[in-house]
């Protein structure tokens, strides 16, 4: 038994320990079998509504048609039933018998009643396009018969990305298809460290989520994973209770641990009667959190309501729309309140469902409701309600009078569950009055889950933050502000900041390796933001954009100015006429026709633009790269593109300087490895009230929270360069290392991989652009390095990690490990490949559920087709395929309605393949079958006559039959003909055949 085969029967020897937990199934290896298990345990759990009359080849037909879906979305969206059950109608063959409601997955009994839990392990799941092969999956898990858990096993001496990658892989192949499109869980594991991650067409690696207890403390080895997370309740209630689906990025979120334990907390806590308040930082997935809070409270049969309380129109209209957008497929329903009247309707009409509103709505139902005689029946209602509230940003939402009021209005006392990242403690209180709470758990009770800053990047959920401060007056006394404030109000010092914010740009916001992430802009006032809104687009007309970020972008920056209606009404008309020229520029910029009576939608598509989610704004031209603000968008804002936030106001208060912060530091892609800070004033006073922030907010520590410093990120480039110079200053390395021994190959390609980490990372620092300023020994030369010879030396990496592949066992000897999966980051220069050109071109094909098309100008089409005329240079077989396709796509979008584009240009790649192929067999007379053989597994390093499969190609047979064909043909002897189909073979492979195979 091979290692990794131990691991397995471990793992399933785990899983089938105990009462009520899984049962391994030996006799189920192929898809076919899968379904013939899947259809016994739908009659045996549906005896009553079958009327004992057995399911007919036909009818389990028409079951597979409606239950199979063409992605992992779909499926979920299936599998997300009413009341917690998953039912199909079935119409009978028979019409004399009557039609069938047939239950296929019952979420209200888990752990018993009709949910049936097996395991079954290397199941086979055959090709599906010509140049594929068979795979086998380690272990899936199925309830009721359906796989909705899957988990890929490697040896403690390989990486788990190694798992992670085939499984994506695996996907591209088009294995999770047919039954195994309802996989919703994904678990990878080397045995010592394990992470899980939710179902998608495209996995990001940046989403693979460790599992913590409820302490926080991490659970890695694979068999305590099984334990505690694949153990039946629990794995069927990750399905059934921990996963959302996003409508609007159609895609299915899985929670991590710490949200799952936050939710438990609430349930324990709301048995009991008692109140309290979550602590997880910001940007750790709140909103998600508490939606799922007030989705499963509406469970409990005591309450009859829920209410997400917020209190301002903008994070309403926003947590409206994030809340909707997880219901659409759920089982419940998001009411969002016009107005108070309408919230009084809501709160009475006896529906159990989730109400999102201001507390400023609530509060005049009361004043409207008393004064009101005639409706003194609906008053009396309301206040016998029993209600649970949830608070987003309670640190600041209710103040302690406005929830007194609240409670005295109700007959019963509500439940209150409060969410935040920064709560209020005695360190930052609130200023005595009376009797009034001066503490989040003052206000709220006690902290029932905490989840601080320092567990999140630990974990992975959030990145850590790079601060830096830009301002030039550190010699000044700070403690003087007014003098200070008027120099920073300065048109000189905010000329400064306009073009040191267009320099800096180019590193905090990603141009250097060609991504192009989003920033706010903060300043004090709107007059002054309005002022800087002119400064910005007066250096943009003048020219005063760095060349080297309009290398990248062309169109950089394209900026936007927001702010809070009620900010904006106060304020004069000459306020209000900057707003309409800003307006202007607005439309002109993205076509639109926002006026001044509609500042509410004008904001919220500055935050549909800035947040990147909505498919329609992450096509090229339609971004924002950076918005304008006073206080808005500050808090609760949830942009993941966002990775820079610019200050030039004065420090604020540990709270609101952590919101502020939190912004920028979401998970987004592999570039993405810092929230950016930069401030403009007070230095000093700065750098002290973030230590003092940090500290309250991560138990103290700081130091995995903030980016080393450039002295440190100098010294790791440093060492990493000198180790890199061994191999630079060889003339022949790259011959040399191919012909070295495997501990002489890993040794480079952990020096090559330590310096691409350390040379990535030194980029993002702002010294390099000023390093005339630093002290000689604080200085780094990047630049000395002959580019050829780089790449070149790169190229080696890639054929020396090949070669390592080629034997997995040397290269995973636990004595001397090496990443084979890791991916290079400093030579990513945004390179227009297939990846990149299909993600456009998914933008444009409608979606079954609204079945809408994203309108889109000439110039975004072009731009595609030059994104195509690109990758031709270097794949044009490629590149004329999926030419092809675009040009299918704008004639006909309807016609791909709801299909992933990869998986059209895998069938197009296939077939195009196929053709090929075809054609040659046809050509030499050899087997079609024998040929895919030998394209399927051909070697290119390895000699033409030593390919496997060949032989059997070239046989005397196909010869006479070649010669049958072709009487006239020059190719009269075996070993002539021999010889030129092997040649003819290469030719083909390298020619046509690889470039498809190379696709990503």
């Amino acid at each position: 038994m091979t290692e990794e085969a131990a691991m397995e029967a471990k793992l399933i020897n785990r899983l089938t320990q105990g009462v009520n937990q899984w049962s391994l199934r030996e006799d189920l290896k192929t898809v076919p079998q899968l379904w013939d298990n899947f259809f016994q345990i739908l009659t045996t759990n549906n005896q009553d509504q079958l009327v004992d009359v057995d399911l007919t080849s036909t009818e389990k037909a028409t079951i597979k048609s409606q239950l199979v879906q063409p992605n992992f979305y779909r499926a979920a969206s299936m599998l997300v039933g009413a009341n917690r059950q998953v039912h199909i109608h079935l119409k009978r063959e028979d019409s004399s018998l009557p039609d069938a409601n047939l239950l296929v997955l019952d979420n209200t009994n888990i752990s018993g009643g009709s949910s049936v839990y097996e395991v079954v392990h290397q199941v086979q799941v055959p090709k599906n396009l010509a140049l594929d092969q068979d795979r086998r999956f380690d272990v899936s898990l199925l309830i009721n018969g359906l796989p909705l858990i899957h988990i890929e096993l490697k040896t403690p001496q390989q990486p788990y990305m190694k798992a992670f990658h085939q499984i994506q892989k695996y996907i591209n192949e088009g294995k999770f298809t047919d039954i195994f499109c309802f996989v919703q869980m994904f678990v990878v594991t080397n045995g010592t460290s394990t992470r899980y991650i939710s179902a998608g067409q495209k996995l990001n690696a940046k989403f693979l989520t460790s599992w913590v207890d409820t302490d926080n403390n991490l659970v890695d080895n694979y068999l305590d994973f099984a334990q505690q997370v694949l153990s039946i309740p629990t794995a069927h209630k990750m399905i059934a209770d921990y996963t959302v689906l996003d409508s609007e990025a159609h895609r299915l979120i899985l929670l991590r641990p710490y949200q799952i334990h936050a939710i438990q907390a609430i349930f324990a806590a709301s048995r009991q009667g008692q109140s309290g308040y979550i602590w997880h930082t910001t940007g750790s997935g709140k909103t998600l959190t508490s939606y799922k809070v007030a989705r499963n409270l509406l469970q409990i049969p005591a309450l009859q309501k829920t209410i997400f309380l917020i209190d301002r129109k903008d994070l309403d209209m926003q947590t409206t729309a994030a809340f909707q957008t997880y219901a659409s497929n759920d089982t419940i329903s998001v009411n969002e309140t016009n107005n108070s009247y309408d919230l009084a309707e809501q709160l009475t009409d006896g529906q159990r469902n989730v109400v999102v509103t201001t507390r400023q709505k609530l509060q005049a139902i009361f004043k409207h409701l008393e004064s009101d005689t005639l409706a003194a029946q609906q008053y009396a209602q309301l206040k016998n309600l029993r209600l649970a509230f949830i608070v987003d940003e309670c640190h600041r939402a209710v103040t302690p009078t406005q929830k007194r009021e609240l409670d005295k209005f109700f007959t019963r006392q509500p439940l209150w569950y409060g969410f935040t990242g920064t709560p209020i403690f005695a360190e930052n209180a609130r200023a005595e009055n009376g009797q009034d709470a001066r503490t989040t758990e003052q206000l709220y009770g006690p902290v029932l889950h905490t989840y601080t800053i320092e567990d999140a990047i630990r974990d992975q959920a959030v990145l850590g933050f790079k601060i830096e401060n830009q301002g030039s007056l550190s010699t000044q006394d700070e403690s003087n502000t007014s003098q200070l404030d008027s120099v920073y109000a300065s048109s000189e010092h905010m000329h400064t900041v306009v073009q040191k914010v267009l320099k800096l740009a180019y590193r905090k916001q990603g141009l250097m390796n060609g991504h192009r992430y989003s920033a706010i802009f903060t300043t004090s006032s709107i007059k002054q933001a309005q002022k800087y809104y002119r400064l910005f687009k007066e250096a943009i007309a003048q020219g005063e954009v760095p060349k080297r970020v309009l290398q990248v972008a062309p169109d950089f920056p394209r900026i936007a100015i927001t702010y809070s209606i009620s900010q904006n009404e106060a304020e004069s008309q000459a306020n209000q006429d900057e707003m309409k020229q800003s307006l202007a520029d607005y439309n002109k910029m993205f076509q639109t026709n926002f006026s001044m009576g509609e500042l509410a939608a004008y904001n919220r598509n500055v935050n549909d633009r800035l947040a990147h989610k909505k498919r329609q704004y992450q096509l090229p031209g339609q971004q924002l790269d950076l918005v304008i603000v006073v206080d808005r968008l500050l808090t609760g804002f949830d942009a993941p593109n966002l990775a820079a936030l610019y200050l030039d106001r004065p420090p604020l208060n540990p709270q609101n300087l952590i919101q502020a912060f939190s912004r920028t530091n979401r998970i987004y892609d592999r570039g993405k490895t810092w929230g950016q800070i930069v401030t403009f004033q007070y230095p000093d006073t700065f750098s002290k009230d973030i230590d003092n922030a940090l500290k309250l907010y991560s138990h103290g520590g700081t130091s995995t929270i903030l980016a080393p410093d450039w002295s440190t990120s100098r010294k790791h480039y440093v060492t990493a360069r000198k180790a890199l110079d061994k191999y630079l200053q060889q003339p022949d390395a790259g011959a040399t290392l191919l012909q070295a021994t495997v501990a002489e190959q890993k040794q480079f390609v952990r020096a090559f991989q330590d310096f691409d980490k350390s040379f990535t990372a030194i980029q993002t620092y702002d010294e390099l652009d000023h390093q005339d300023q630093l002290p000689p020994a604080e200085r780094v030369q990047l630049d000395d390095i002959d580019v050829e010879q780089l790449e070149a030396l790169r190229g080696t990496y890639e054929n020396v990690i090949e070669q390592l592949r080629t034997n997995s066992e040397e290269i995973n000897e636990s004595d001397s490990p090496v990443d084979d999966e890791y991916e290079l980051e400093s030579f990513h220069t945004k390179e227009v490949d297939e990846r990149y050109i299909l993600a456009l071109i998914q933008a444009y094909i409608p979606d079954n559920q609204s079945e809408s098309i994203v309108r889109v100008d000439k110039k975004d089409f072009d731009k595609i087709s030059e994104y195509i005329d690109d990758l031709a240079q270097t794949n044009k077989p490629l590149a004329d395929i999926i030419r092809s396709l675009w040009l299918r796509v704008q004639q006909t979008p309807q016609q791909y309605t709801d299909q992933q584009v990869d998986q059209i240009l895998e069938q197009l790649i296939d077939q195009e393949s196929q053709r090929i192929m075809q054609d040659f067999a046809q050509r030499y007379k050899v087997n079609y079958e024998s040929l895919r053989y030998v394209m399927a597994n051909y070697d290119p390093d390895a000699d033409v006559q030593q390919q496997r499969g060949m032989n059997d190609l070239v046989d005397k047979s196909a010869f006479q039959e070649f010669k049958s064909a072709y009487p006239q043909t020059d190719l009269t002897n075996l070993l002539q003909w021999k010889q030129q189909v092997r040649q003819e073979v290469g030719k083909y492979y390298f020619d046509k055949i690889q470039p498809l195979m190379q696709h990503s």
